[in-house]
């Protein structure tokens, strides 16, 4: 399993790696658009991410809109819906819209607020199978 840990929050980076090492290879972005390109060249490269842990609030492009072109590229590559990677939320943003955003636009299957907490990420992880 591979994951790609999103957030300008290099603790959260920390954080997250420590959780999610025993089930996968984690990397990690600090902007939107270096979370774009390390998504697409992981799919040119034959090695995609299984799951992306996205914050929202980000220097440059916010993570909806980083999504959004991660979604896109899947859909240049005719990548299949049940084959798409996985899109966790983890942000303090709770407004509607946000979380309508993240669920309707992105396919998020998951909305995480902070603060994080360690049995909390577990566990909407493991709900959602996919850890």
């Amino acid at each position: 399993m591979r994951f790609l840990i999103v957030d300008d929050d290099e603790s959260i980076h920390l954080f997250l790696q420590v959780i999610l090492a025993p089930y996968g290879e984690c990397a990690t972005a600090s902007t939107g658009e270096r979370a774009v390109e390390m998504f697409s060249n992981a799919r040119d490269e034959g090695r995609p991410f299984d799951v992306v842990l996205m914050d929202i609030l980000m220097p440059g492009i916010d993570g909806h809109q980083a999504a959004e072109l991660m979604r896109a590229c899947e859909e240049r590559d005719c990548v299949a819906e049940k084959d798409s990677f996985k899109l966790a939320m983890i942000t303090c943003v709770v407004d509607d819209t946000s979380v309508d955003r993240a669920f309707f636009n992105t396919r998020a299957c998951i909305y995480i607020v902070k603060p994080l907490d360690r049995d909390k990420v577990v566990s909407e992880l493991k709900e959602h199978a996919i850890i």
